[in-house]
């Protein structure tokens, strides 16, 4: 491996399928991890990265001195409720062309709200597939959101 090569990841593709649309707070997230590749390198690690937020917007009508009409003031945030990453496959030795299908189930972590869509709120859960590679940046797959309900 060449000093440049060392500066990119290598050359592979994950992506997560999940089994179903909607997950209840009370089962399992399951589903595959694809993993192909079209260079040989050693990996520390296949995981799922789970990330939850909440955005929410809160806005006032405030009267200011010398205005004849209330001024509307907004505030926006965004908190991160969780993030996990759950280990789905330990360390291998992916060789070019290789295709690996990896099934994997994750707890969802209690006390997390299930996803939420309004005007001011909005729970988010979100997912993403890594292969971890020593020395080199990861390769990751694409933010996947997951329906979560209760």
């Amino acid at each position: 491996m060449g000093f440049l090569s060392a500066l990119k990841a290598p050359k592979a593709t994950i992506a997560l399928q999940l089994d179903k649309d909607t997950f209840s707070l009370r089962e399992p997230l399951q589903g595959k991890v694809n993993v192909s590749s079209s260079e040989e390198f050693d990996s520390d690690e296949v995981r799922i990265e789970l990330w939850v937020t909440e955005w929410t917007r809160a806005t006032e009508q405030k009267q200011q001195p010398g205005q004849p009409r209330p001024v509307s003031l907004t505030a926006q945030q965004t908190t991160k409720l969780h993030e996990s990453k759950n280990p789905v496959a330990g360390r291998q030795h992916l060789t070019a062309g290789v295709n690996n299908t990896i099934p994997f189930s994750i707890r969802l972590p209690p006390g997390i709200p299930p996803t939420y869509r309004s005007q001011n709120v909005r729970t988010s859960w979100m997912l993403k597939g890594v292969i971890a590679v020593k020395g080199r940046p990861d390769v990751t797959g694409y933010d996947t959101e997951v329906v979560i309900t209760y």
